[in-house]
């Protein structure tokens, strides 16, 4: 990439929406360095001699068992100095075998950049994602409960707080309140 902040958007839809596979076949080999790394929450390829066949084998599966993507990028942020790009992605990836329609799956993407001869070519790629955008890639309707869970973890830990504040009179607040009525933050 001459302009990794112009050009990732289209570097992104290449590995991910190719039409064919040797159009995304031929991206992995223009954009990753050979020695690439790729982190995800179900698949690792750490970096080392050859890794970057292992990766185009990642994107041939995701392409694979999900025919059919949509992944829109919401924002990208380019660190030139540290040379790392940070994308926030939407995408609807719908597993072939699947009865259940796609839902959207919000992810943030943090591309390591490399650069060699004038050009950046990604050396670590890592997806993260909420428990919740995770499983609706995979089983949409398991959203719901895992989102419920999310919520019932964080009022049990509210309710935790208070019990052992009030019980062992531990890290209390000078004050009771969040913030003062003068506060505006």
């Amino acid at each position: 990439m001459e302009n990794p902040a112009r050009d990732i958007e289209q570097v992104v839809r290449l590995l991910t929406t190719a039409i064919t596979p040797d159009i995304q076949k031929d991206a992995v080999k223009k954009f990753f360095t050979h020695d690439a790394g790729f982190r995800h929450p179900i698949v690792y390829v750490p970096p080392g001699p050859q890794s970057r066949e292992s990766i185009l084998g990642i994107f041939q599966w995701y392409r694979i068992i999900s025919p059919h993507i949509d992944i829109t990028v919401q924002n990208i942020s380019y660190d030139a100095d540290k040379k790392t790009l940070f994308l926030d992605l939407t995408q609807k990836f719908h597993l072939w075998w699947s009865p259940f329609s796609p839902a959207p799956a919000r992810l943030l993407t943090r591309l390591t950049l490399r650069k060699e001869n004038d050009l950046h070519y990604i050396a670590l790629q890592e997806d993260f994602y909420h428990t919740d955008d995770f499983m609706a890639l995979l089983v949409p309707p398991l959203c719901i409960p895992i989102r419920l869970a999310l919520r019932t973890g964080a009022v049990v830990s509210n309710l935790a707080a208070r019990t052992t504040q009030v019980l062992f009179t531990t890290w209390l607040p000078k004050s009771g309140v969040l913030a003062d009525k003068n506060d505006t933050h």
